[in-house]
């Protein structure tokens, strides 16, 4: 089995490993499902990427009851016992078990909610993952312990693969929608099966009332936290899908989906590795705010620019690779790749909670973010896809300043102190925008706006960020290389 590791190692380089072979492990991942998606819409209908985004939402939904914060939990505490472990598996079945029925027997009403009668079979055959998602959560969460992000690259990038060649072949086929739920089936199958071998832990059933009571407190809190976090990220999705048409919300998910691929890459990682790293010293906060304000300052040079140059790169993009058909998913695109890089640095701030074991100020968060979200949402919900995407924004921009209270009222590092760590890079890259986006103009092909785009855009902003000497750049040019001469 494996077991955390306590090699002491500096906490700089500790963090740069874990971010590069993370990086790295969601980087192929990801890029190896963009091109599959790729392929995958060019072949289904916005109906049929709609239909199955509903279903995704419960499924989702569920994925969060089965890890109930528990994969949390045991990273939190550095070093789980063999019974913690055994104790967190055994619910994690249980619970995929309940979920799995409570899904199976609401199915039809699912489907005549939204009026889709062939939706019942899908949703129950697409059910059956939360069985997979079960027994590969805890060998993936003893990885993470071990911060072996490397070994997880491989496995998801040849899971990611194989179904996706296996639903481009179904799509061929005319299997419509089904073609989607297979490629999820064989994707959460094959990643049950290669973390099991890979990690040589053996699935024990015991189960131990004090061990679970003990993660059981963190993990609580942070199932509640996860459950209306998800619940704000999903709530457009299942109000589109009623409210207008499941091709409406086909648009938006495509709209959505390159800004959330990079996203969930980028998220991901820091989930993965800040949680790890910090927690080994949480006693001291006054050396978690300077290390903090320090990766604030880095994630700025990094998410700013990267999101800002896919929203003005929308258009010529969803164009190129997907064709006339999904035109309309450009503006959405834009809006939430904005949305999601103000996203992704504010949930600093959550793992920062984390952190000090505070899993229930993150909860108590969520309540105000999830009424915010659904007042805006209802509010532009009558006017049509474009404006739930500002709404998002809008609701984004509100939920920075409430993922920053806790930090600023207990650390004394709230928004302004965080926002001004990341106003240089902020500044600089919205400049850099608006210039690229003046060039672009100059020309009405696709491919040249996006080799404009392409060229452009990092030359300015690495010139820029290296004669202004951006604290965020240099502190990532410094530390890569000594991460390097090290190796």
């Amino acid at each position: 089995m494996l077991e955390p590791s306590t090699n002491k190692v500096t906490f700089g380089k500790t963090v740069l490993s874990g971010f590069i072979w993370s990086g790295i492990e969601r980087l192929s991942v990801q890029l190896v499902a963009f091109v599959l998606g790729i392929i995958l819409a060019r072949l289904l209908t916005p109906n049929e990427y709609g239909t199955i985004g509903l279903l995704i939402v419960f499924i989702s939904f569920s994925q969060i009851f089965i890890d109930s914060g528990f994969s949390k939990a045991l990273i939190q505490k550095q070093n789980p016992t063999a019974l913690d472990i055994s104790s967190v598996f055994v619910f994690n079945l249980l619970i995929s078990s309940v979920c799995y029925l409570v899904l199976f027997f609401t199915a039809p009403l699912v489907a005549d909610f939204y009026n889709i009668p062939n939706l019942t079979l899908l949703f129950r055959v697409l059910a059956v993952s939360l069985f997979f998602y079960a027994l590969m959560a805890i060998p993936q969460t003893l990885f993470s312990l071990q911060m072996d992000f490397k070994t997880i690259a491989k496995l998801n990038i040849l899971a990611t693969a194989l179904s996706g060649i296996l639903a481009i072949y179904l799509a061929y086929q005319n299997y419509g929608e089904w073609a989607l739920v297979w490629q999820t089936l064989c994707k959460t199958g094959l990643l049950a099966i290669l973390f099991l071998i890979a990690s040589n832990w053996t699935p024990q059933l015991k189960f131990s009332k004090q061990a679970f009571k003990s993660l059981f407190g963190f993990g609580s809190r942070l199932l509640v936290s996860s459950l209306l976090g998800s619940l704000v990220s999903n709530l457009a999705a299942v109000f589109i899908g009623k409210v207008i048409n499941p091709a409406a919300l086909g648009i938006y998910t495509r709209g959505t989906q390159f800004a959330d691929m990079a996203y969930g890459t980028i998220n991901t990682v820091y989930d993965s590795v800040l949680l790890p790293s910090l927690a080994k010293y949480k006693e001291n906060l006054t050396f978690l705010v300077t290390q903090t304000s320090k990766i604030i300052k880095a994630s700025s040079v990094l998410v700013f620019p990267f999101f800002c140059a896919l929203a003005v790169g929308a258009k010529p993009l969803i164009l190129i690779l997907l064709t006339e058909k999904w035109a309309a998913a450009a503006p959405i695109m834009s809006i939430i790749c904005v949305s999601r890089s103000i996203t992704i640095m504010s949930g600093i701030s959550i793992n920062l909670l984390y952190t000090v074991g505070r899993s229930d100020l993150v909860l108590k968060q969520q309540y105000g973010k999830l009424a915010i979200r659904l007042i805006l949402l209802v509010t532009a919900l009558p006017f049509g896809i474009f404006y739930i995407a500002i709404a998002d924004l809008v609701a984004t921009i509100i939920h920075f300043f409430i993922n920053t209270h806790y930090p600023g009222k207990i650390m004394k590092y709230g928004a302004f102190k965080q926002l001004k760590d990341m106003r240089a890079t902020l500044v600089l890259t919205i400049a850099t925008s608006l210039l690229v986006y003046l060039l672009m103009l100059f020309t009405n092909n696709s491919f040249l706006k996006l080799l404009i785009l392409g060229i452009s855009f990092p030359v300015f902003m690495i010139s820029a960020s290296y004669f202004l000497k951006l604290e965020g750049f240099t502190f990532i040019i410094a530390n890569a290389k000594s991460f390097y001469e090290k190796k």
